[in-house]
């Protein structure tokens, strides 16, 4: 069990949460200064000195639905509102995303990489803010130092447990589904052929060792074009990452390609089952955790008017007809045969 997985799918998920803000918010063209006021204040929130403490520290991962709520308490820490089902679609769409990154992801280390080109992208909405700016890059300085040391055998763990915690997360998406990277089934068709990862050898040679440690070597045709590894990316806060992966994937793709519908095959995703006992100490301390992380005074201001975010086209307004500010960010599906 690799107890240094929460930072990775922290920023993940929160880079993702924000990708798919920044895109539809700028798409309905809601008035510049309160797009600005939602991504910092939820970048705030996400980096703030205490969330940060209790981030960098070894511990379990924690289950999808606990992940959820801090995400959830994120998207609600500024002046957007979201309701329930665009809450659970959004973070589905989050979830995928992450799923495919780490899918394609050819060892721990580059997992790594993808979480910071998350926070790098990040960085880039806030413009000329200096605070928040300088809040990304303290985030990159303890992420540098949390996995400094780490083995690759760890690292690849970390990549496992990530897989495991989404494997029965099969939503369909409609970019994905475009570019033919998704079944209907919701499953992922992963490319082959391309570098290989570091430390590996291009295949197509067999080698036969004798007991003196000489050896013979025979080629053989692989199918699939194959290639050296690429440069090793850096960790450095604003080093070169090499990867695309965990880049803004919404920045060039039309809002209608960013639909999430669940299959009609899919069954509710099961958590994975513990005994009793070691169930039940892992729900305390996750318990403890978020109210470590999420529970903070609130603003004592009140002169900050809230709006509500419609993130899907068949939501149901769970709010009063008279709210003074309603911003509707639809999807819509290409695809007839969604049924979220």
């Amino acid at each position: 069990m690799s107890l240094r997985t929460l930072p990775v799918l922290f920023f993940t998920l929160g880079g993702e949460m924000l990708y798919i803000l920044e895109q539809r918010l700028t798409a309905q063209k809601v008035l510049p200064d309160r797009a600005v006021k939602v991504m910092r204040d939820i970048l705030s929130r996400m980096l703030e000195e205490r969330c940060l403490v209790e981030l960098f520290r070894p511990q379990k991962v924690l289950t999808k639905r606990s992940l959820r709520s801090i995400f959830e308490q994120l998207a609600h820490s500024s002046i957007m509102k979201l309701n329930h089902s665009a809450m659970d679609k959004l973070y589905d769409l989050m979830m995928m995303a992450v799923k495919y990154q780490v899918l394609l992801s050819k060892s721990g280390e580059e997992v790594l990489l993808v979480s910071l080109n998350h926070l790098d992208t990040i960085r880039g909405f806030m413009g000329n803010s200096k605070e928040h700016c300088d809040m990304v890059d303290n985030a990159c300085r303890l992420f540098k130092e949390f996995y400094s040391g780490v083995s690759s055998a760890q690292l690849m763990l970390m990549r496992h447990m990530i897989l495991e915690l989404f494997q029965d997360t099969n939503k369909r998406v409609s970019i994905f589904l475009k570019n033919k990277a998704q079944m209907q089934s919701g499953h992922f068709v992963l490319p082959l052929g391309g570098p290989v990862a570091h430390g590996c050898e291009v295949p197509g040679t067999i080698r036969y060792y004798t007991e003196d440690g000489s050896y013979t070597s025979e080629k053989f045709v692989v199918g699939h074009s194959y290639q050296e590894a690429e440069p090793t990316g850096s960790l450095e806060v604003k080093g070169n990452r090499i990867t695309t992966l965990g880049l803004n994937m919404y920045a060039t793709v039309n809002p209608e390609h960013t639909t999430v519908s669940s299959s009609s095959q899919n069954r509710p995703e099961p958590e994975i089952a513990e005994s009793s006992s070691s169930s039940s100490q892992h729900a305390k301390a996750e318990l403890a955790l978020l109210e470590r992380m999420l529970i903070r005074q609130q603003p004592s201001s009140t002169s900050v008017e809230k709006f509500r975010v419609n993130l899907f086209s068949d939501e149901e307004d769970e709010e009063d007809e008279d709210m003074k500010f309603v911003v509707s960010i639809v999807f819509f599906s290409p695809l007839s045969c969604f049924c979220f």
